[in-house]
């Protein structure tokens, strides 16, 4: 008996290239690592992934599509995590904001996408602008905040409801993200108490690829 093997086919549902009206339901800390760009020294950087819903454009059998974005979670003024929050809610930070912005208020928070297709015909946000209705809308999908810090308390002996809760939304991230999570070194000195905690670092000059 012969094994006959047959190329997967990649066709799936992308959203069109344009304007399209977005929602934030998740927002993802993927924590610190060590990364080198080209020919420049290694540097440490902290990620976040935010993820939007589209309103308009919907898939063929009615769902919305799902589309995000990583950034380093800096809000230096060049980075551009903190470029897409200002054209995003029309306005810069005053001083008062970049002393602790809160990224859960982010979530339900509409936002104009401006979408682009990849040499590869996929989907990714070139831009993002204020819309119109500026209010906080509700989700089709499960809107939550992962918070790395509390989900890294289930490992150093501070368990409670809320880090059981957090790892409850670990099983639910898709697998290249929890990789990322559990590469990073915010993970790894949990889990292992011979490694040194590594405090939250952001990489200010980094310029990577709100009702609030």
């Amino acid at each position: 008996m012969g094994l006959n093997l047959k190329a997967e086919s990649n066709d799936f549902e992308q959203l069109s290239s344009g304007e399209s009206l977005g929602v934030c339901y998740r927002i993802v800390d993927l924590g610190t690592r060590e990364e080198q760009y080209k020919d420049n020294p290694p540097k440490k950087r902290t990620l976040i992934h935010v993820t939007w819903e589209t309103k308009d454009n919907l898939m063929s059998d009615g769902r919305p599509f799902a589309i995000g974005r990583s950034y380093t979670a800096s809000l230096n003024e060049n980075a551009t995590f903190y470029k897409d929050l200002v054209t995003w809610r029309g306005k810069p930070f005053s001083e008062e904001e970049l002393k602790g912005f809160d990224v859960s208020k982010m979530l339900g928070a509409p936002a104009n996408l401006h979408i682009e297709h990849n040499e590869e015909g996929k989907a990714r946000i070139k831009n993002i602008f204020k819309p119109d209705n500026f209010k906080k809308t509700e989700t089709s999908n499960e809107s939550f905040v992962f918070d790395l810090d509390v989900y890294c308390n289930e490992f150093n002996g501070n368990t409670s409801d809320e880090t059981k809760a957090m790892c409850d939304i670990f099983e639910q991230l898709p697998e290249w993200q929890q990789n990322l999570i559990q590469d990073s070194y915010e993970y790894l000195a949990a889990s292992d108490s011979t490694k040194p905690v590594v405090e939250d670092v952001v990489d200010p000059d980094f310029d990577d690829d709100i009702p609030f």
